[in-house]
């Protein structure tokens, strides 16, 4: 049998957690639970890029829910994206 993965040991110990995220036209904002950042992404042709990580500071460790991450994530646009007229 062809298999993906080749493992020696496989402990099955079962971890979970949650993953806010807010999105922002093509910008995708997203936070896990455990860690101490926020990764923005960009759809492109229906997958994301990486674009960048917003480290939160020491005192926010812990994002309360969907309006601190909106909050990180406007004020990320607002000094980051650059709005051109089109064509």
């Amino acid at each position: 049998m062809n298999k993906k993965i080749t493992m020696i040991n496989l402990d099955l110990s079962i971890d979970t957690g949650t993953i806010l995220y807010v999105t922002i036209d093509d910008l995708k904002f997203s936070a896990d639970e455990d860690q101490v950042t926020i990764i923005v992404e960009m759809e492109n042709n229906g997958s994301y890029e990486f674009i960048d990580e917003i480290y939160l500071p020491e005192d926010a460790l812990v994002l309360q829910g969907h309006d601190d991450l909106k909050r990180y994530a406007l004020n990320w646009v607002f000094e980051n994206v650059e709005i051109v007229k089109g064509f």
